[in-house]
């Protein structure tokens, strides 16, 4: 049964193969549902004004419009905004260029695997969250990773970064219901607070934790952190 908050998907693709594929594993993404599909560019314009999908999975090559015009009327007033991912077999450095410039958030080489539509689905989903969550971002750090937890599927870890306290930070965020500072969080588990804040950034760029900024008496906000 869809939920109210599913992310509604647009599928445009001149083939009915590839869009009934992609169907299929768009509804497969917890959280995502297809709202309509459609097979050449006039009938997406059409299909994004009656339905007003979040996102639409774009191709490049369709019978009537180019791929890139399509993207490029998506974002006029009259249609309701929507992110665009486009899914393309075309390769060439100036296309992606051009579908950056148009507002595709990214772009997806066919044949896509199942795998790299549902991580990047999910990466989408966890960047639509992280925005909704913040009213303002207090500092760069905070953009500069909502920009990162779009385009990354596996953060490096540190060295300075060890599975063993990474999971007990976890853990220990799993037991409170309230967010919690660094140092409320060193002292449950026995850290130094820089210790604690250097994981708890760690774990927020990966998007494992949320980071809410808290301001007291003196304006200067306090970071308050809990697990996602």
């Amino acid at each position: 049964m869809p939920q109210p908050r599913d992310i509604t998907v647009l599928i445009v693709d001149d083939d009915p193969v590839v869009t009934a594929a992609l169907q299929a594993q768009v509804n497969r993404v917890l959280g995502f549902r297809v709202v309509g599909i459609a097979h050449s560019g006039h009938a997406a314009l059409a299909a994004a004004a009656r339905f007003a999908p979040r996102l639409v999975l774009l191709d490049l090559h369709l019978p009537d419009l180019p791929g890139l015009e399509v993207a490029h009327r998506l974002r006029r007033p009259e249609q309701p905004p929507a992110d665009v991912i486009v899914i393309s077999g075309r390769k060439e450095s100036a296309t992606v260029r051009a579908a950056i410039q148009r507002g595709a958030l990214y772009y997806l080489v066919k044949p896509t695997r199942t795998g790299t539509l549902e991580q990047t689905l999910l990466r989408y989903a966890a960047t639509s969250q992280q925005l909704e969550a913040s009213g303002r971002f207090a500092e760069q750090q905070e953009i500069d990773r909502i920009f990162r937890s779009l385009h990354t599927d596996q953060p490096f870890r540190p060295k300075s970064i060890s599975a063993a306290t990474e999971q007990a930070v976890l853990d220990a965020l799993a037991e409170v219901e309230e967010d919690v500072s660094a140092h409320e969080l060193a002292a449950s588990i026995g850290v130094s607070r820089a210790t604690a804040r250097r994981y708890l950034e760690h774990l927020a760029d990966r998007g494992l934790v949320e980071t809410r900024p808290r301001y007291g008496p003196t304006g200067r906000p306090q970071h308050r952190y809990r697990a996602r």
